[in-house]
Protein backbone atom coordinates (compact mmCIF):
# COMPACT_ATOMS: atom_id res chain seq x y z
CA UNK A 1 0.00 0.00 0.00
CA UNK A 2 3.09 2.30 0.06
CA UNK A 3 3.22 3.48 4.16
CA UNK A 4 4.59 6.70 4.45
CA UNK A 5 8.03 8.21 5.27
CA UNK A 6 8.38 8.97 8.70
CA UNK A 7 8.75 12.76 9.94
CA UNK A 8 9.72 12.37 13.42
CA UNK A 9 10.83 8.54 13.58
CA UNK A 10 9.31 5.22 14.92
CA UNK A 11 9.61 6.04 18.90
CA UNK A 12 5.60 6.18 18.81
CA UNK A 13 4.66 3.26 16.83
CA UNK A 14 3.33 0.38 17.75
CA UNK A 15 2.52 1.34 21.69
CA UNK A 16 -1.09 1.82 21.17
CA UNK A 17 -1.62 3.83 24.16
CA UNK A 18 -1.30 7.86 21.98
CA UNK A 19 -4.19 9.16 20.27
CA UNK A 20 -3.57 9.54 16.38
CA UNK A 21 -5.95 11.25 14.01
CA UNK A 22 -5.26 9.94 10.23
CA UNK A 23 -6.38 12.50 7.18
CA UNK A 24 -7.09 11.24 4.15
CA UNK A 25 -7.63 13.51 0.80
CA UNK A 26 -9.04 11.58 -2.13
CA UNK A 27 -8.04 13.60 -5.67
CA UNK A 28 -8.14 12.65 -9.17
CA UNK A 29 -4.75 10.99 -9.58
CA UNK A 30 -3.18 10.90 -5.97
CA UNK A 31 -4.40 9.67 -2.69
CA UNK A 32 -2.56 11.34 0.18
CA UNK A 33 -2.69 10.79 3.80
CA UNK A 34 -1.43 12.22 7.12
CA UNK A 35 -1.06 11.18 10.82
CA UNK A 36 -1.34 13.56 13.27
CA UNK A 37 -0.54 12.92 16.84
CA UNK A 38 -1.99 13.67 19.78
CA UNK A 39 -0.41 16.99 19.92
CA UNK A 40 -1.58 18.01 16.44
CA UNK A 41 2.21 17.38 15.05
CA UNK A 42 2.86 15.33 11.87
CA UNK A 43 4.44 12.71 11.83
CA UNK A 44 3.82 10.22 8.81
CA UNK A 45 2.57 11.06 5.65
CA UNK A 46 2.32 9.19 2.49
CA UNK A 47 0.95 8.92 -0.79
CA UNK A 48 -1.01 6.64 -3.15
CA UNK A 49 -2.12 6.48 -7.05
CA UNK A 50 -5.87 6.86 -6.99
CA UNK A 51 -6.40 4.78 -10.26
CA UNK A 52 -10.27 6.28 -10.51
CA UNK A 53 -11.06 4.82 -13.79
CA UNK A 54 -13.90 2.95 -15.57
CA UNK A 55 -11.96 -0.51 -16.21
CA UNK A 56 -11.81 -0.61 -12.38
CA UNK A 57 -13.85 2.23 -10.84
CA UNK A 58 -13.47 1.63 -6.94
CA UNK A 59 -9.96 0.19 -6.81
CA UNK A 60 -9.52 3.87 -5.28
CA UNK A 61 -12.13 2.60 -2.12
CA UNK A 62 -10.09 -0.60 -1.47
CA UNK A 63 -6.83 1.25 -1.40
CA UNK A 64 -8.21 3.86 1.11
CA UNK A 65 -9.81 0.54 3.06
CA UNK A 66 -6.62 -0.94 3.21
CA UNK A 67 -4.81 1.99 4.62
CA UNK A 68 -6.98 2.29 7.24
CA UNK A 69 -6.75 -1.10 7.98
CA UNK A 70 -2.95 -1.35 8.11
CA UNK A 71 -2.48 2.21 9.95
CA UNK A 72 -4.59 0.55 12.76
CA UNK A 73 -2.52 -2.23 12.81
CA UNK A 74 0.50 -0.48 12.76
CA UNK A 75 -0.16 2.40 15.41
CA UNK A 76 -2.92 1.60 17.84
CA UNK A 77 -2.69 -2.43 17.95
CA UNK A 78 -6.01 -2.82 16.00
CA UNK A 79 -7.43 -0.41 18.48
CA UNK A 80 -9.91 1.87 16.16
CA UNK A 81 -10.74 4.07 18.90
CA UNK A 82 -7.43 4.88 19.35
CA UNK A 83 -6.80 6.40 15.56
CA UNK A 84 -9.92 8.86 14.63
CA UNK A 85 -10.32 9.26 10.74
CA UNK A 86 -10.71 12.19 8.64
CA UNK A 87 -11.57 12.05 4.44
CA UNK A 88 -11.27 15.13 2.10
CA UNK A 89 -12.66 14.73 -1.08
CA UNK A 90 -13.59 16.89 -3.64
CA UNK A 91 -18.07 17.36 -4.18
CA UNK A 92 -20.19 18.66 -1.04
CA UNK A 93 -20.55 16.77 2.05
CA UNK A 94 -23.79 16.40 4.01
CA UNK A 95 -24.89 17.99 7.05
CA UNK A 96 -23.39 15.44 9.69
CA UNK A 97 -19.79 15.27 7.45
CA UNK A 98 -20.16 11.89 6.80
CA UNK A 99 -20.11 11.62 3.44
CA UNK A 100 -20.21 13.38 -0.09
CA UNK A 101 -23.26 13.85 -1.28
CA UNK A 102 -22.64 15.48 -4.48
CA UNK A 103 -19.67 14.76 -7.10
CA UNK A 104 -20.16 14.46 -10.24
CA UNK A 105 -18.06 12.99 -13.59
CA UNK A 106 -15.56 11.83 -10.75
CA UNK A 107 -14.93 9.06 -8.10
CA UNK A 108 -17.60 6.95 -8.74
CA UNK A 109 -19.62 5.54 -5.88
CA UNK A 110 -17.93 7.76 -3.95
CA UNK A 111 -21.38 9.84 -3.87
CA UNK A 112 -23.59 8.96 -0.56
CA UNK A 113 -20.85 6.36 0.54
CA UNK A 114 -21.11 6.18 4.34
CA UNK A 115 -17.64 5.53 5.63
CA UNK A 116 -18.45 5.16 9.24
CA UNK A 117 -21.27 2.52 8.38
CA UNK A 118 -19.27 0.74 5.96
CA UNK A 119 -15.78 0.77 8.42
CA UNK A 120 -17.88 0.28 11.40
CA UNK A 121 -15.91 2.82 12.88
CA UNK A 122 -16.49 7.20 13.51
CA UNK A 123 -14.90 8.92 9.88
CA UNK A 124 -15.96 12.21 9.55
CA UNK A 125 -15.52 13.59 5.92
CA UNK A 126 -14.93 16.98 4.51
CA UNK A 127 -15.28 18.78 1.30
CA UNK A 128 -11.11 19.19 0.27
CA UNK A 129 -11.04 23.08 0.27
CA UNK A 130 -12.45 23.33 3.60
CA UNK A 131 -9.93 20.64 4.95
CA UNK A 132 -7.26 22.73 3.40
CA UNK A 133 -8.79 25.70 4.84
CA UNK A 134 -8.19 24.30 8.45
CA UNK A 135 -4.67 22.80 7.57
CA UNK A 136 -3.78 26.23 6.45
CA UNK A 137 -5.39 27.51 10.31
CA UNK A 138 -5.10 24.68 12.81
CA UNK A 139 -1.18 24.33 11.14
CA UNK A 140 -0.11 27.82 11.14
CA UNK A 141 -2.58 30.35 11.52
CA UNK A 142 -4.54 30.34 15.25
CA UNK A 143 -1.65 30.34 16.65
CA UNK A 144 -1.17 33.57 15.53
CA UNK A 145 -4.42 34.94 17.19
CA UNK A 146 -6.14 35.29 13.77
CA UNK A 147 -9.91 35.18 14.05
CA UNK A 148 -11.56 35.53 10.35
CA UNK A 149 -9.88 33.88 7.74
CA UNK A 150 -10.35 33.10 4.03
CA UNK A 151 -8.63 30.43 1.64
CA UNK A 152 -8.80 30.34 -1.78
CA UNK A 153 -7.56 27.24 -3.78
CA UNK A 154 -6.44 28.89 -7.20
CA UNK A 155 -5.37 25.59 -9.80
CA UNK A 156 -7.65 23.98 -11.89
CA UNK A 157 -10.98 25.48 -10.38
CA UNK A 158 -10.79 28.15 -7.44
CA UNK A 159 -12.41 27.10 -4.37
CA UNK A 160 -11.79 27.86 -0.79
CA UNK A 161 -12.82 27.55 2.68
CA UNK A 162 -14.17 30.37 5.75
CA UNK A 163 -12.75 30.39 9.15
CA UNK A 164 -15.27 32.88 11.31
CA UNK A 165 -14.57 33.44 15.16
CA UNK A 166 -12.06 30.33 14.75
CA UNK A 167 -14.22 27.81 13.53
CA UNK A 168 -14.76 26.52 10.02
CA UNK A 169 -17.99 28.14 8.37
CA UNK A 170 -19.55 25.35 6.05
CA UNK A 171 -22.98 27.33 5.45
CA UNK A 172 -26.35 25.23 4.05
CA UNK A 173 -25.33 22.19 1.91
CA UNK A 174 -22.06 22.56 3.25
CA UNK A 175 -21.18 24.42 0.18
CA UNK A 176 -19.42 27.68 1.79
CA UNK A 177 -16.54 29.18 0.03
CA UNK A 178 -17.28 27.74 -3.37
CA UNK A 179 -15.84 31.57 -4.46
CA UNK A 180 -14.72 30.18 -7.94
CA UNK A 181 -18.75 30.51 -8.65
CA UNK A 182 -19.09 34.30 -7.87
CA UNK A 183 -19.16 36.29 -10.49
CA UNK A 184 -16.59 38.81 -11.93
CA UNK A 185 -17.88 39.55 -15.11
CA UNK A 186 -21.83 40.08 -15.51
CA UNK A 187 -21.57 39.31 -18.93
CA UNK A 188 -18.96 36.64 -19.17
CA UNK A 189 -19.80 32.93 -19.86
CA UNK A 190 -21.78 31.01 -17.59
CA UNK A 191 -20.46 28.12 -15.39
CA UNK A 192 -21.86 24.66 -14.37
CA UNK A 193 -23.59 26.38 -11.55
CA UNK A 194 -25.27 29.57 -14.15
CA UNK A 195 -23.23 31.78 -12.55
CA UNK A 196 -21.55 34.04 -15.22
CA UNK A 197 -18.77 35.61 -15.58
CA UNK A 198 -17.24 33.66 -12.58
CA UNK A 199 -14.11 34.05 -10.91
CA UNK A 200 -13.14 30.03 -11.87
CA UNK A 201 -13.64 30.94 -15.34
CA UNK A 202 -11.47 34.13 -14.71
CA UNK A 203 -8.12 32.62 -13.31
CA UNK A 204 -8.65 28.46 -13.66
CA UNK A 205 -6.34 26.41 -15.09
CA UNK A 206 -9.41 24.86 -17.33
CA UNK A 207 -10.06 27.89 -19.01
CA UNK A 208 -6.53 29.33 -19.79
CA UNK A 209 -6.85 28.04 -23.28
CA UNK A 210 -9.97 29.65 -24.76
CA UNK A 211 -9.26 33.12 -22.50
CA UNK A 212 -5.92 33.15 -24.23
CA UNK A 213 -7.35 32.10 -27.63
CA UNK A 214 -5.34 28.80 -28.10
CA UNK A 215 -1.98 31.08 -27.30
CA UNK A 216 -1.71 28.92 -23.78
CA UNK A 217 -2.67 25.45 -22.65
CA UNK A 218 -1.50 25.87 -19.15
CA UNK A 219 -1.60 28.87 -16.55
CA UNK A 220 2.01 27.87 -16.11
CA UNK A 221 3.06 28.08 -19.37
CA UNK A 222 0.51 31.87 -19.45
CA UNK A 223 2.86 33.10 -16.56
CA UNK A 224 6.70 31.99 -17.72
CA UNK A 225 5.23 33.68 -21.00
CA UNK A 226 4.48 36.83 -18.61
CA UNK A 227 7.90 36.80 -17.29
CA UNK A 228 10.04 36.95 -20.05
CA UNK A 229 8.11 39.75 -21.15
CA UNK A 230 5.74 38.65 -23.69
CA UNK A 231 3.32 41.07 -24.74
CA UNK A 232 -0.01 39.44 -25.04
CA UNK A 233 0.66 36.70 -22.44
CA UNK A 234 1.45 40.27 -19.98
CA UNK A 235 -2.27 41.32 -20.54
CA UNK A 236 -4.27 38.00 -20.07
CA UNK A 237 -2.06 37.55 -16.87
CA UNK A 238 -2.77 40.51 -15.67
CA UNK A 239 -6.23 40.37 -16.69
CA UNK A 240 -6.85 37.75 -14.32
CA UNK A 241 -5.46 39.39 -11.78
CA UNK A 242 -7.11 42.60 -11.42
CA UNK A 243 -10.39 40.60 -11.38
CA UNK A 244 -8.79 38.09 -8.83
CA UNK A 245 -7.95 41.50 -6.92
CA UNK A 246 -11.89 42.51 -7.61
CA UNK A 247 -13.14 39.22 -6.31
CA UNK A 248 -11.09 39.37 -2.71
CA UNK A 249 -12.05 43.18 -2.22
CA UNK A 250 -15.77 41.55 -2.62
CA UNK A 251 -15.10 39.47 -0.31
CA UNK A 252 -13.38 41.47 2.38
CA UNK A 253 -16.85 43.67 2.19
CA UNK A 254 -18.72 40.71 2.89
CA UNK A 255 -16.70 38.27 5.70
CA UNK A 256 -14.28 41.20 6.69
CA UNK A 257 -11.38 38.88 7.46
CA UNK A 258 -7.78 39.92 8.88
CA UNK A 259 -6.01 37.38 6.62
CA UNK A 260 -6.74 36.11 2.95
CA UNK A 261 -4.86 32.58 2.19
CA UNK A 262 -3.82 31.50 -1.47
CA UNK A 263 -2.96 28.28 -2.43
CA UNK A 264 -3.31 25.76 -4.93
CA UNK A 265 -1.11 24.85 -8.02
CA UNK A 266 -1.49 28.34 -9.67
CA UNK A 267 -0.62 30.76 -6.64
CA UNK A 268 2.50 28.34 -5.56
CA UNK A 269 3.91 27.80 -9.20
CA UNK A 270 3.04 31.64 -9.88
CA UNK A 271 4.63 33.25 -6.51
CA UNK A 272 5.71 36.63 -6.51
CA UNK A 273 4.56 37.25 -10.19
CA UNK A 274 1.14 36.85 -8.53
CA UNK A 275 1.31 38.46 -5.56
CA UNK A 276 3.30 42.00 -6.81
CA UNK A 277 0.36 43.02 -9.33
CA UNK A 278 -2.30 41.79 -6.70
CA UNK A 279 -1.06 43.89 -4.05
CA UNK A 280 -1.19 46.58 -6.39
CA UNK A 281 -4.49 45.92 -7.98
CA UNK A 282 -6.20 45.44 -4.53
CA UNK A 283 -6.31 48.95 -3.03
CA UNK A 284 -7.88 50.94 -6.68
CA UNK A 285 -11.06 48.33 -5.40
CA UNK A 286 -10.45 48.07 -1.96
CA UNK A 287 -12.94 49.49 1.21
CA UNK A 288 -10.89 50.69 3.83
CA UNK A 289 -12.19 53.38 6.15
CA UNK A 290 -9.25 52.95 9.04
CA UNK A 291 -6.49 52.67 5.96
CA UNK A 292 -5.84 48.78 6.70
CA UNK A 293 -7.13 46.17 4.66
CA UNK A 294 -6.45 42.40 4.78
CA UNK A 295 -3.41 40.43 5.01
CA UNK A 296 -2.46 38.68 1.86
CA UNK A 297 -0.40 35.11 2.37
CA UNK A 298 0.78 32.45 0.34
CA UNK A 299 -0.62 28.54 1.47
CA UNK A 300 1.95 27.19 3.48
CA UNK A 301 0.59 23.64 3.17
CA UNK A 302 0.26 22.72 -0.40
CA UNK A 303 0.33 19.05 -1.73
CA UNK A 304 -0.80 17.55 1.83
CA UNK A 305 -3.08 20.46 2.95
CA UNK A 306 -6.32 18.20 2.53
CA UNK A 307 -4.86 15.29 4.10
CA UNK A 308 -3.54 17.45 6.86
CA UNK A 309 -7.12 19.45 6.94
CA UNK A 310 -9.20 16.21 7.36
CA UNK A 311 -7.03 14.98 10.05
CA UNK A 312 -7.06 18.41 11.77
CA UNK A 313 -11.20 18.10 11.65
CA UNK A 314 -11.27 14.36 12.89
CA UNK A 315 -9.51 15.84 15.77
CA UNK A 316 -11.60 18.98 16.75
CA UNK A 317 -14.66 16.70 16.25
CA UNK A 318 -13.47 14.09 18.55
CA UNK A 319 -12.54 16.54 21.20
CA UNK A 320 -15.96 18.52 21.23
CA UNK A 321 -18.02 14.93 21.83
CA UNK A 322 -15.66 14.58 24.85
CA UNK A 323 -17.22 17.87 26.12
Amino acid sequence: MGVGQSLKGNMNKGKGKEMYYLGIDIGGTQIKAVVLDAQGEVIEQSKLETEDSALNPEIWKLKIFGLIQSKTEELVKGDPSKLRCGISAPGLADGGNTKILYMPERLKGIENFDWSKELDREVTVLNDAHAACLAEYYGYFQSQNIKNMLLLTLGTGVGGGVIINGELYQGAMQRAGHFGHTTVDHMGNPTMTNMVGSLEYAFGNFSVKERTHGQFDSVKDLVAAYHRGETLATYWWLSSVQKLATALASLTNAFAPELIVLGGGIAAGAGDLLMKPLQEFLPLYSWSPDGSLPEIKAAHFQGYAGAMGAAFYAKSKFKTNQK
